[in-house]
């Protein structure tokens, strides 16, 4: 190129461009950059590792004393662009600062873009790069209106542009030649009327909109907060010196191995596989709600020189495998579930390669001795435990009997609370946890939803608090007991202990108050197309709940093991037309909902397992879904005078606090404080249970 300008080099840019038949990076947007001096961008979205595509051109660019100006939705991150981004929801200067913040900080907790993301802070912080954010103005709360529109002007030392427009965004995706299949039309400036026309009727528009003069579109500056924080972080950061390191070649490195249906594997999927293959295709990945493990375990199946056995915890995960593998291309031979060939036929199965067939099993088919000596004789077997700790369980663990030669176990949280029988012949089996994945990082790279959290306070009647006081009274006593004697009547005290706690666990889960307070959450704030999950304890309180949100016009229907009907019918509509699940235990593990975007917890044990994995429902992300909500019924005592009002608040503050810690709205723990004050309590203990311990899925 010259340095006179595109006019006058011998470059015009075509027409059109589509990415299945151009290289839209190297045929258009380095060839653009190479000359010129300022570039403005209007995109529904823009993400850092854009950047990463053209760094070769960037130092030249700057040298010419070149400028970017990016004018964009409230969204920095490489996430699926459609829907509304959780930016939308921050009405104020400093809530749109921590999202930004929030976003910002996924990108430096990434191994791959964490370079990019510091130099983007520094373009910004030199004034190189100058980002606005536009939103659709006076757009309400879950208003799916968004600003969408995707044009770009470059403009060279001699006054001549170039624009487009068209369906890209300034992302990865929009131009790598490994992502989106995008097109858009080009013109410039100097080859003809018309085309001069649209290139000058762009760059006023631009203007309009980036001076905030656009009707019906709001656009903010960077926030001031947010602007200072990005100048600590690119503090002593040479962009340059990230310029020379970071090349095209980058593109690359971002997509280094694929699932078998071509997508890339994300992060985790890598790290975990890795982890996997080095430690002889042995282990569990301890990986959170929403990371990608059903894909991580057909990736393992795909790579596998044997037969595979898939053991599912349930109907629903079994029937999830098998049209996921089905996808792949593969033939699923499904035990369980009415299916009884495998009496026969299993030996046979487990013959073939995975890569043309698969055996799915239901946990309790699996465990059957019958099942345990086919499968034993299979020669190379990789066996996958999905929702590995159901398998610890006395009544699975047979399963663990299989010698199969390579072993990988799926799960959030592959610990057995309470169990640590349970937890070790687990651990024997697969060879121990390899790699962990937490909600906490899922959250911050944003494979899951960010969400609100919402305590609710309810008390128990008076008869419940009786009862609930009556009873710790036999639970303090039976363990002063207990602590008394000797091994064999200390054994036989606890066992009653035990069941006394159970009973006084019920009472709390079952609280009445629990049924008006779901009417009011879900009447107060419930919309026509939102998707929730009510999540009860019994039969009983499930039907009445159900009853007297329908009573309210509200689209509720029961969801439950035993329920007449069909339940995968059930899921479709919901997932079709909204409306709201009320639920009992078994939405809790492995069935993929991932259009809920509210959830209601009425009832849920101490165990953390249950209430990570009915957190985890609602997390799932979404065409359309960037941010979840919350609401959990937190019962609170009379006083904490004495060991039962302890019992009940302690139980309640072990998933509050696990709640609060992760949410994006930081009040999430005011009024779980003020309860405790207003007890007497001692905020030091209360802080104690909010910020005990990490997440642990």
């Amino acid at each position: 190129m010259s340095a006179d300008g595109w006019g006058n080099s011998g470059w015009t840019p075509e027409p059109e461009y589509a990415s299945d038949r151009d290289d839209i990076l190297n045929g258009f947007y380095l060839q653009a950059l190479s000359e010129a001096i300022t570039y403005d961008r209007i995109t529904g979205f823009f993400a850092s590792s854009a950047l990463t595509l053209y760094w070769k051109a960037l130092p030249g660019f700057v040298d010419r004393g070149g400028k970017l100006r990016i004018l964009c939705s409230p969204r920095i991150t490489e996430r699926d662009a459609l829907g509304i981004e959780r930016g939308y929801e921050a009405r104020d200067d400093e809530s749109l600062a921590a999202v930004l913040r929030a976003e910002f900080g996924a990108l430096l907790g990434s191994d791959q873009l964490r370079k990019p993301a510091l130099a983007l802070a520094a373009l910004i912080s030199e004034s190189i790069l100058d980002v606005r954010l536009a939103r659709v103005a006076g757009a309400a709360l879950h208003d799916r209106r968004m600003f969408h529109d995707k044009v770009g002007l470059f403009t060279d030392a001699g006054g001549q542009r170039i624009g487009f427009r068209g369906s890209l965004n300034e992302t990865r995706f929009g131009i790598a030649s490994d992502g989106n299949v995008e097109s858009f039309d080009a013109w410039t400036s100097w080859t003809g009327r018309n085309d001069n026309i649209r290139v000058q009727r762009s760059a006023e528009r631009f203007e309009r909109l980036w001076a905030g003069e656009s009707a019906g579109v709001e656009v903010l500056a960077l926030p001031s907060s947010f602007r200072h924080w990005l100048d600590t972080q690119a503090d002593g950061i040479d962009w340059r010196e990230f310029a020379a390191e970071i090349t095209t070649e980058a593109e690359q490195d971002l997509v280094i191995r694929s699932a078998p249906d071509g997508r890339p594997l994300l992060e985790q999927q890598l790290r975990g596989l890795d982890a996997w293959e080095k430690h002889g295709k042995r282990g569990i990945l301890a990986h959170a709600t929403g990371s990608g493990k059903t894909v991580t375990g057909i990736t393992a199946i795909t790579n596998h020189d044997g037969p595979a056995l898939v053991v599912a915890p349930s109907r629903l995960v079994a029937r999830q495998w098998e049209k996921q593998l089905e996808d792949t291309g593969r033939r699923v031979h499904l035990c369980g579930d009415g299916e009884t060939t495998w009496k026969t036929r299993l030996r046979n199965w487990l013959t073939q390669p995975a890569s043309e067939r698969v055996v799915v099993a239901l946990a309790p088919t699996a465990a059957q001795q019958a099942f345990v000596k086919q499968a034993s004789r299979a020669r190379n077997l990789l066996l996958v435990g999905d929702e590995v700790h159901r398998l610890g369980a006395p009544s699975y663990r047979s399963v663990l009997e299989i010698d199969a030669a390579a072993r990988l176990g799926l799960s959030a949280t592959p610990e057995r609370a309470g169990d640590p029988e349970g937890t070790t012949a687990i651990y024997n089996y697969f060879g121990g946890v390899i790699d962990t994945y937490t909600l906490k990082d899922a959250l911050n790279v944003g494979t899951l939803c960010d969400y609100l959290y919402y305590p609710q306070l309810v008390r128990l009647n008076a008869q419940e608090q009786e009862d609930w006081d009556e009873l710790s009274k036999k639970i303090g006593r039976l363990v002063a007991q207990a602590h008394n004697s000797n091994d064999g009547a200390s054994s036989n005290l606890m066992g009653r202990v035990k069941v006394l706690a159970t009973q006084r666990a019920r009472i709390a889960k079952t609280a009445a108050a629990k049924t008006p307070l779901a009417h009011s959450v879900v009447s107060k704030n419930y919309e026509p197309g939102q998707r929730w999950l009510v999540y009860c304890d019994n039969k009983h309180q499930l039907q009445e709940i159900t009853g007297k949100l329908r009573s309210s016009g509200i689209d509720a229907y029961e969801y439950y093991s035993d329920m007449p009907g069909d339940k995968d019918a059930t899921l479709r509509y919901f997932n079709e037309n909204g409306g709201v699940v009320v639920s009992i235990k078994c939405l809790d593990e492995g069935v993929d909902i991932p259009n809920a975007d509210h959830a209601l917890i009425l009832a849920s044990s101490k165990n953390p397992r249950e209430f990570i994995q009915r957190r985890g429902r609602v997390l799932r992300k979404a065409d359309g879904k960037s941010l979840a909500i919350i609401y959990d019924a937190i019962l609170q005592p009379e006083s904490l005078g004495d060991a039962s009002g302890m019992a009940l608040l302690q139980g309640e503050l072990a998933r509050a606090g696990n709640f609060a810690q992760s949410a994006l709205n930081s009040n999430a723990r005011d009024p779980l404080e003020r309860l405790v004050v207003s007890l007497g309590g001692d905020l030091e203990a209360l802080y104690g249970y909010l910020g005990s311990g990490d997440e642990d899925d």
